[in-house]
């Protein structure tokens, strides 16, 4: 039996999705895992093969399909054309904006991280009672867990500037932390290093997502805006600490392999209708004192 697992387009989506991928192949399928970025870590997920979901012509060899829908002509495509074998994740959903609900498709839990929404779902389409929260990862074993304790990595970027941290309210973190005797680094892809050399920080570069994975594996902590690096470091059993918007839309959405901690804007800030100052100003509600001081209990903890 075939099995192909469609991923939205983030990294971490697809570390997420892995979770129904492994319990699958523990199931007996063959599983192809299409994501555009996973390849990278093909290493790290010992007998998964990987795909580029961009690269997706036909899945009629497949017996099963199982697709995280994204709200996109790309899903909706899918789900149009093989509805009969394909099994649809919704991290939310709308009868007037997606395809009608068979008896294959999943709805999430919103009060629930995706990990266990997709542990959840892929018992359910096999029958089972017994969700599964492991999407197979394989430490290297030249590889050594936490091996710099002081070293803390700062993710300040994301993929809209709407979900993006003040730069300098992170730059104001890793100062007190510096100065604590901490080791630094921001992480940042290769088109975005050159914005962040020369602030007093060590900005290492990382090639593909399987170099990342093995400095946030000796790091401490990791300290981020919501992006699929946070979901790495929780895969990899890394303490996180994010920032983020919403704290609704992060119950569901956080890093959920280990749960760290997620800071989000006071509820008390007004988030009317004509007045949404948490939504559209979330970043000047979030202090950096906050930020070092939740960073301090996930270290002591």
């Amino acid at each position: 039996m075939k099995a192909a697992v469609i991923c939205s387009k983030g990294m971490g989506d697809g570390l997420m999705m892995l979770v129904a991928s492994h319990r699958l192949k523990l199931q007996g399928y063959h599983v192809t895992t299409f994501q555009d970025s996973l390849g990278e870590l093909a290493e790290w997920f010992p007998g998964h093969h990987f795909a580029k979901r961009s690269e997706i012509e036909s899945l009629n060899d497949f017996d099963l399909i199982l697709l995280q829908n994204d709200n996109t002509p790309f899903s909706f495509n899918l789900i149009d054309k093989y509805r009969d074998k394909i099994d649809v994740f919704y991290a939310s959903y709308e009868e007037e904006k997606h395809r009608p609900l068979t008896p294959r498709d999943h709805l999430f839990n919103r009060a629930r991280p995706m990990v266990y929404n997709i542990a959840e779902g892929v018992a359910n389409l096999l029958g089972q009672i017994d969700p599964i929260q492991d999407n197979g990862i394989t430490i290297p074993e030249e590889l050594s867990y936490q091996k710099y304790p002081k070293r803390i990595v700062i993710h300040p970027t994301s993929t809209t500037p709407k979900r993006t941290w003040h730069r300098s309210k992170f730059l104001k973190v890793a100062a007190k932390l510096k100065s604590q005797g901490y080791k630094v680094v921001f992480a940042v892809s290769p088109v975005e290093r050159k914005e962040w050399v020369d602030k007093g920080f060590l900005v290492p570069e990382f090639p593909t997502l399987a170099d990342l994975a093995a400095y946030l594996y000796e790091s401490r902590l990791l300290i981020g805006n919501e992006s699929g690096t946070g979901h790495l470091a929780s895969n990899l059993g890394i303490p996180t600490l994010i920032v983020a918007s919403c704290p609704k839309q992060m119950a569901l959405w956080r890093p959920g392999f280990r749960l760290g901690k997620v800071i989000t804007p006071p509820l008390y800030i007004p988030n009317f209708k004509l007045a949404r100052l948490r939504e559209k100003k979330w970043q000047t509600f979030i202090t950096p004192r906050r930020m070092v001081k939740t960073c301090y209990e996930l270290l002591n903890s």
